[in-house]
């Protein structure tokens, strides 16, 4: 698994590289608006290529995990949660990367909604797989993806609520036709 773990990290560091910048430029306004378009996009391209590549790792079998983790559950096969997590998980990361990149309201949307995924998809394995599948508590690798879910939701949200702001600025309290 050593192996899976450069390619990632290299097509990670490759991404930001060639693309952190553009992602700048496409969050410019405020400070707090770059900061969140940086972010959220940083988020998106780690959980873009860890989902769609560790998904691809379950259901292929590269990946073991025990099948009596399933035992309960609806799957029989590891492969329906693999391809839910690389396409679902994976791929909503995916279309918030690229939109990141191209208009800034829709990256944040879609960051917003692709943290969600990721976080219900944590509350989901915890919800199904038996307790034995987890170490007692939550472990370092959990806390890293709830982490990125985070950053992912809170930054598109901040975005949106400020995008709002700009679009539909208060009217001094007085009712709209008042």
């Amino acid at each position: 698994m050593l192996w899976l773990l450069v390619i990632v990290v290299g097509a990670f560091l490759a991404i930001l590289f060639k693309w952190t910048r553009r992602a700048w430029f496409v969050f410019a306004g405020t400070p707090l608006r770059r900061i969140c378009g940086v972010t959220l996009f940083v988020a998106s391209v780690f959980v873009a290529l860890t989902a769609v590549l560790g998904g691809i790792a379950v259901a292929a079998g590269i990946d073991k995990f025990p099948a009596g983790w399933l035992t309960g559950t609806p799957f029989s096969s590891y492969l329906i949660p693999g391809l839910i997590l690389a396409v679902v998980v994976g791929g909503s990361a995916t279309v918030t990367a690229v939109a990141a990149l191209r208009r800034s309201d829709v990256g944040a949307l879609t960051s917003a909604l692709a943290g969600a995924i990721l976080l219900g998809w944590l509350a989901g394995e915890r919800l199904i797989l038996p307790s034995a599948a987890f170490p007692p508590g939550f472990s370092w690798l959990e806390n890293i993806y709830i982490g990125v879910g985070l950053m992912m939701l809170a930054p598109g949200l901040t975005v949106l609520w400020a995008e709002r702001k700009r679009h539909f600025p208060p009217r001094g309290g007085r009712l709209v036709g008042s």
